[in-house]
């Protein structure tokens, strides 16, 4: 009987489905399995699922009405015949040697969770998930580390089936279902988990999946998931530290870590959903953000501090009529593309530090995606008086952008810290945005700088 099954969800489309399967029939051994899962997908994509199978020893197919991601895995689970499973999404790719390498992990180190490499392309800037990265050349990591704690929502992971036996497995949710399956089997469970640095999974999209994928959204039930979540995770911390040590302060070290992983968790959806959710989820996270620190010992506290400098921790824009009327930055588009505009926009609106009003040139409106155009902190000005009337109106510093090509996440966020004079925030933010760039292509080339 083979050690591990690939469990493919087919939420994609036909050829997202075939490029998956094609990158598991490529693999370097055939001593695996694969069970694709068809919940309420189209006609074609189905028989796509069934090709493979009729073609390949081992492949099978699952069929059943449309269901959530977490709830296909789940019934996937519990059809494999195998001691490993692992999934995949449509559109993903796994590398020759993944599924080789990842047998060999298993045998030896006979781990619960195996962490591979895990990259991401398609939408954006394509980089390494640095905390999976670090995890995939741990041969043996504590409940406790960080670099486990950080990466709870990624995916790239093999599990024991015992997992889906011990309980009922992924939740029923469109958000965070990673995180809480990968949260019950190291906290409930202690579950040993070991890193296979070379296997390599490749998404190629849903990047943002918590917060948009399927009609997810930012919701208030969506965000009340990561609340709990973090709930969760520390009193389960709690607990197990005072199981372990017969006491529990607070101020334990592994305690205040995981204190940090939850802030940095609301953190990144505070910034990446600031002008997609409403005021009163602001007031829900900044309640969240209160709720955490004040378990944080003041040397924590500092330290959180000097990480999110940026956030003016703790005083934030707390609501978007702040943000409209204390914008720190004055973005003038002075470009007219048609093509590219919407990426561009996506880059700002999802940045490490979104809180900019954007200027316009009038004769771009048609260029302006509907959803961006009815955004609050977006002016179209006249083409003929544009840097007049944009200079006029700015109440941040002005930033003059020439062309449509995405900003990195990192670069308003770095000049919103910088300490340089007013006059020179246009030279940084040229600078900033040739360096990124550069970055980027390094990247593509497969130098991951940082």
């Amino acid at each position: 009987m083979n050690l591990i099954t690939v469990a493919v969800v087919a939420n994609g489309s036909t050829e997202e489905l075939k490029y998956t399967l094609e990158s598991i029939v490529a693999q370097s051994t055939e001593d695996f399995d694969v069970i694709t899962v068809c919940g309420g997908t189209p006609d074609d994509v189905t028989a796509a699922a069934h090709g493979y199978a009729d073609e390949y020893v081992g492949f099978s197919v699952l069929e059943c009405e449309k269901m959530l991601i977490p709830q296909c895995r789940n019934l996937a689970a519990a059809n494999a015949k195998t001691e490993y499973i692992m999934f995949v999404d449509a559109g993903d790719y796994l590398a020759p040697e993944s599924i080789e390498k990842i047998i060999k992990t298993a045998e030896e180190k006979k781990p619960d969770i195996i962490t591979t490499r895990y990259y991401v392309s398609g939408e954006g800037e394509p980089y390494y998930e640095h905390w999976n990265d670090l995890l995939a050349t741990v041969s043996a990591a504590d409940r406790f580390d960080r670099a486990l704690l950080n990466s709870l929502e990624t995916e790239g992971r093999v599990f024991k089936k015992k997992f889906f036996d011990l309980y009922p497995g992924y939740p029923a949710s469109p958000v965070f279902y990673n995180a809480s399956f990968l949260a019950n089997c190291v906290f409930d469970y202690g579950a040993t988990a070991s890193g296979c640095a070379g296997a390599v999974y490749d998404r190629r999209h849903g990047v943002f999946a918590d917060g948009f994928a399927e009609g997810a959204g930012p919701a208030p039930e969506n965000l009340q998931t990561l609340i709990n979540l973090s709930d969760y995770l520390l009193e389960s911390a709690a607990a197990i530290i005072k199981e372990t040590t017969g006491a529990f302060d607070g101020d334990e070290y592994a305690y205040q870590e995981l204190l940090s992983v939850s802030f940095g968790f609301v953190t990144d959806r505070f910034y990446r959903f600031f002008w997609y959710i409403t005021d009163e989820m602001l007031t829900g996270i900044k309640n969240a953000f209160e709720s955490l620190t004040d378990k944080m010992t003041e040397e924590r506290k500092k330290k959180i501090s000097e990480e999110y400098a940026d956030l003016r921790f703790p005083a934030m824009y707390m609501s978007h009529a702040d943000a409209v009327k204390m914008p720190l930055f004055s973005l003038m588009a002075d470009f007219n593309a048609k093509a590219g505009f919407s990426d561009f926009l996506s880059s700002l609106y999802v940045s490490r530090f979104p809180f900019f009003e954007l200027f316009i040139r009038e004769s771009a409106r048609e260029s302006v995606p509907e959803e961006f155009a009815k955004m609050p902190n977006i002016r179209f000005l006249p083409d003929k008086s544009f840097f007049t009337d944009a200079r006029a109106q700015a109440k941040g510093v002005p930033v003059n952008i020439k062309d449509a090509s995405p900003l990195d996440v990192r670069t308003l966020s770095e000049l919103s810290v910088s300490k340089a004079p007013r006059g020179l925030f246009q030279y940084l933010f040229g600078l900033k945005r040739k360096q990124y760039s550069a970055k980027t292509y390094l990247k593509r080339k497969g130098l991951n700088m940082r």
